[in-house]
C-alpha cells in the first residue's frame, strides 16, 4: 500500500467522512472489505479521494489545488485538478489512475506525491439471463462480482452450468467460471459486474448432482435436501469435487456420505483411507449426509422435508409426523433408504425401524403421475360418446 493512500485513509478517519471498507449508516453502499486496487477499473459516477504530500506551496493553494481532493468522475470518465487540468481515468485500475495522475502532478509541482483512494463506488445496472432463478435487470455497485448478481436473481436454476459469460456494453466477452479453486478457495473467475453488461449462463450438458442436507423449519414445514448439478470435469476425483462445489459444511458426516456412481454406491470416507479417490463420471451422484439424528421423509406427504430422529419407531410413525400420505400418495409403495441403498419397500418398509440418516419417500399414485395422460383419455372418451350419442 502507497504511502499516499496511508494518508487518504488516516485522513478520512479523523475527518468522519466514511470511507470504502468501512460500514457506516450514512453511507449508501455497505460495504464490508477493500476493493482490489489492481483489479477494480474506474467508470463514471465512481468518487475517489485524492491526497497531496511534500508541502502544500502558495502557488498551488492559488491555484485551487488543496491538500485533499474529493471528486466524481465525469460522465465522460474524467477527473479533474485545480491547477493542474483533467485526465481520462475510466478504463483504469486505482493503481493505474494513482501512476498516471502522479506523473501528471510531477510535472507541475516537482517533489509533490499524489494518491488516490475509492471513497464511494458507482452503481451499474446489469442484465443476467440463461439458467437463473429470476432473469432480468438488476442495480448493483460496481464492487459487486457476478456471483453477487446471481444470488440477487435468486441463484442458478436446476441444470444451470457454473460456466457462463459477461458482454461489457463495448461488446468485450470475460469468460465467468463460479466453480471454486482448490488452491484459493475463491471462484475461478468471478468478475466485478460493468454497466451495461448483460450476464449468461447456460444448460449443463454434463451434470455432476450434489444432494445437500436441507434446512430444518419445524414452523413452516420441511424443505426437501436440496439437489445441485454442478458440470462435470474429466479426470476429477471425489476429493477434487467436494474442493470445487466449495467445501462442505462442519456437520456433514462423511463417514456416511455416499457416493453413487454407475448405480454403485461407495463410502465417500473411509476411516485410515480419507477421502475417496475415486473418479467421478458425468451423471454420479455426491450425496452428504448431516451429523445429528435427523430423517428425511420426501415424496407425497403433506411436510417434506427434515424431522428428529425418534428411536425405536417406524417408518409409519414419521410419515404421520410429516403430517401423513397426500390424498395422492401411494403409501403402500413406500420405500426406506439407507447409506445410498434401498432397504424395504411397501408394507414391510412401514414397520421397520428407523435410524438416523435414513431417507422415506411416499410415492404419488399412478393417477397422480399420469394425471395429464388421463385427463387426456377422458376428454377423447367424452368426445367419443357424444360423437355416438349425436350419431344414433
Amino acid at each position: 500500500m502507497s504511502y499516499g493512500l496511508i494518508f487518504i485513509l488516516l485522513s478520512l478517519a479523523g475527518s468522519g467522512v466514511p470511507v470504502y471498507g468501512e460500514s457506516s449508516s450514512d453511507n449508501t453502499f455497505d460495504i464490508f472489505e477493500p476493493v482490489d486496487r489492481s483489479e477494480y477499473v474506474l467508470g463514471a459516477g465512481d468518487v475517489i479521494q485524492m491526497v497531496l504530500e511534500g508541502g502544500t506551496s502558495e502557488i498551488m493553494l492559488l491555484s485551487g489545488l488543496g491538500s485533499v481532493i474529493q471528486c466524481q468522475v465525469s460522465s465522460d470518465g474524467m477527473v479533474q485538478l485545480s491547477g493542474i487540468g483533467q485526465l481520462q481515468v475510466r478504463g483504469l485500475t486505482i493503481d493505474q489512475a494513482e501512476t498516471e495522475l502522479q506523473r501528471l502532478v510531477s510535472l507541475y509541482y516537482p517533489g509533490t506525491s499524489i494518491g488516490i483512494g475509492l471513497l464511494q463506488p458507482r452503481t451499474v445496472k446489469v442484465w443476467v439471463n440463461g439458467m437463473v432463478q429470476n432473469p432480468g435487470q438488476y442495480t448493483l455497485s460496481a464492487t459487486n462480482r457476478v456471483s453477487d448478481l446471481v444470488r440477487s436473481a435468486g441463484g442458478l436454476s436446476s441444470y444451470s452450468s457454473r460456466r457462463g459469460s459477461m458482454i461489457t456494453a463495448q461488446g468485450d466477452s470475460t469468460a465467468v467460471d463460479l466453480h471454486f479453486d482448490r488452491e484459493t478457495g475463491m471462484p475461478r473467475s468471478d468478475p466485478f459486474v460493468d454497466g451495461g453488461a448483460v450476464v449468461h449462463f447456460g444448460l449443463v450438458t454434463n451434470p455432476v448432482y450434489i444432494v445437500r442436507p436441507g434446512i430444518r423449519n419445524y414452523n413452516d414445514g420441511y424443505q426437501i435436501p436440496e439437489v445441485e448439478t454442478w458440470d462435470h470435469i474429466p479426470g476429477e476425483t471425489v476429493s477434487d469435487l467436494m474442493y470445487r462445489i466449495g467445501g462442505i459444511d462442519g456437520n456433514v458426516d462423511l463417514a456416511r456420505s455416499m457416493f453413487i456412481s454407475r448405480s454403485v454406491a461407495s463410502p465417500v470416507w473411509i476411516r485410515g483411507m480419507g477421502i475417496s479417490t475415486m473418479e467421478v463420471f458425468a451423471g454420479d451422484t455426491l450425496k452428504l449426509v448431516v451429523q445429528g439424528n435427523d430423517i428425511y421423509v420426501a415424496g407425497a406427504v403433506h411436510q417434506r422435508g427434515i424431522i428428529a430422529y425418534m428411536p425405536g419407531a417406524p417408518v409409519s410413525a414419521y410419515i404421520e409426523r410429516a403430517g401423513g400420505t397426500l390424498y395422492n400418495g401411494s403409501r403402500g409403495g413406500t420405500t426406506l433408504t439407507r447409506n445410498g441403498v434401498e432397504i424395504a419397500s411397501g408394507d414391510n418398509a412401514l414397520e421397520m425401524e428407523v435410524l438416523p440418516g435414513d431417507v422415506i419417500e411416499v410415492p404419488y399414485s399412478w393417477v397422480a403421475r399420469h394425471s395429464q395422460e388421463i385427463g387426456i383419455l377422458a376428454t377423447l372418451v367424452g368426445i367419443t360418446s357424444t360423437i355416438i350419442y349425436l350419431t344414433r
